[in-house]
């Protein structure tokens, strides 16, 4: 991939400069050192003029932390293999919580009061600007509460747990711990498992090899990409352990990586860096959806039977999740017409209870703070499903065993559109035969870097 020649954004000022200010911010953000020697708070006011040109001027001051405070809990939900620990964890995230409510409750509030007219309220909290049609769709996004009792008790048999309900349980079931795998058939280590899957992205074209891979290794941590220079470079940030869910996690950022590496180098910056959160979550869960395939996961390194095992526990999991998030949509509903704290606590207690699980009101009203994200996830299922249905209405069951099912996505991906664009452009995208060979792998060693 080559890199467009820069040009000016302000007199005096050239676009890859603020590019390289951008990359320097997310490496300072990420605990590692810049590139250029002169500091970024330097190059914050001495480029000021072109940010505010560029409208990135929120976003710098995102990855700056310069942002207004979110209220939020200090402590890791420790998922600690002794139930006591878990207890314990728990109730100090707990009472974290219970301390902070009020301040969560006023944010929420004041975002809402504070919104535009006609807009839904978390559409404000992205620092770039989101694609009306998405927003609209994320906004009717809904889904049904019901019981998930079912899907934790089967876990919590599986594993010999009986408090299938706490929350410090079903957090720690949720992740595949306990999860009985077939006798002396582990699962991968995290390296094999990295580079298998950014191969596997590479293989089918949707990674250039010249898009370098940094992996962060931070412990107890959820997995996420962060683009340092576009093209070029991506930060992955990963945990150290492997469960189950880790295979669905690296795979859904991964996919991320795939839509920072493959912006077109030749587009606005505001472009290269503003996504639509409802095709990015979308594209990361359909390439989610292919290690719910066991002939995928077996190529990763996993026995047959442990891939059947772990594909049967990720669907399942995946229908907890949304559950979970349908409790999240619906809550933000009703917040609306709460005039207090207690009001919404009462609230978040009600929907939970339908859920049959033992879940903290605080804990859930903290989760509304990231309902941009969850709605995102809700609308990104459906606009999937979509997806979905074309490729396998046009290239079969198994469309990802085929060239020509990716060469449609590459094209819809090269767009900087939105979820609906994307779609758009799948859907016209000329098949390139009736059958097609299966998909290339290239032999050389991926460029990925502890």
């Amino acid at each position: 991939m080559t890199t467009a020649a820069p040009h000016a954004t302000w007199p005096g000022v050239a676009e890859d400069q603020v590019e390289a200010l951008l990359a320097d911010l997310q490496l300072e953000r990420s605990g590692l050192a810049p590139r250029d020697p002169e500091p970024t708070a330097d190059r914050v006011v001495r480029l000021g003029d072109a940010l505010a040109a560029l409208g990135l001027t929120g976003f710098v001051a995102e990855l700056r932390g310069r942002t207004p405070r979110v209220p939020g809990v200090r402590s890791v939900l420790d998922l600690e293999a002794d139930e006591d620990g878990r207890r314990a964890s728990y109730r100090v995230r707990h009472a974290e919580a219970r301390a902070v409510a009020d301040d969560i409750w006023a944010w929420l509030r004041q975002r809402r009061d504070s919104a535009p007219p006609r807009s839904p309220w978390w559409a404000a909290e992205s620092t770039l600007p989101l694609p009306a049609d998405s927003v609209r769709t994320m906004a009717a996004a809904t889904a049904p509460v019901g019981d998930l009792t079912h899907l934790t008790g089967a876990w919590a048999e599986s594993c010999g747990l009986r408090r299938h309900t706490a929350e410090y349980n079903w957090r720690w079931l949720m992740l595949g711990k306990g999860l009985p795998l077939p006798g002396n058939k582990p699962l991968p280590r995290l390296n094999p498992l990295i580079n298998g899957l950014v191969e596997q992205a590479r293989g089918h074209g949707l990674l250039p090899r010249s898009h370098l891979v940094q992996i962060i290794r931070r412990p107890n941590t959820p997995s996420m990409v962060m683009p340092v220079r576009l093209p070029g470079m991506s930060l992955l940030s990963v945990p150290t352990a492997v469960t189950p869910v880790t295979v669905q996690y690296l795979q859904h950022e991964i996919a991320h990586l795939t839509e920072h590496g493959l912006r077109p180098a030749r587009a606005a910056l505001l472009d290269r860096w503003a996504f639509d959160p409802l095709r990015s979550e979308g594209w990361a869960l359909l390439l989610e959806h292919l290690v719910c395939s066991p002939a995928v996961l077996a190529g990763l390194g996993l026995a047959d039977d442990t891939a059947d095992a772990v594909c049967r526990f990720l669907r399942q999991e995946e229908r907890f999740s949304r559950g979970m998030m349908a409790v999240d949509l619906a809550l933000d509903r009703d917040l609306e017409n709460c005039a207090s704290l207690t009001e919404a606590l009462e609230a978040a207690a009600a929907h939970a209870a339908r859920t049959g699980l033992c879940w903290a009101p605080e804990l859930l009203l903290l989760r509304q703070i990231s309902i941009l994200n969850w709605r995102s996830y809700v609308a990104g299922y459906a606009w999937r499903d979509a997806v979905l249905d074309e490729l396998t209405g046009r290239f079969g069951t198994h469309w990802y065993r085929r060239d020509e099912p990716w060469t449609a996505l590459l094209s819809a991906l090269a767009d900087n559109g939105s979820a609906a664009g994307f779609l758009h452009a799948l859907r016209v995208a000329p098949d390139a035969g009736a059958q097609g060979p299966a998909p290339t792998f290239h032999d050389e060693r991926s460029e990925v870097t502890a």
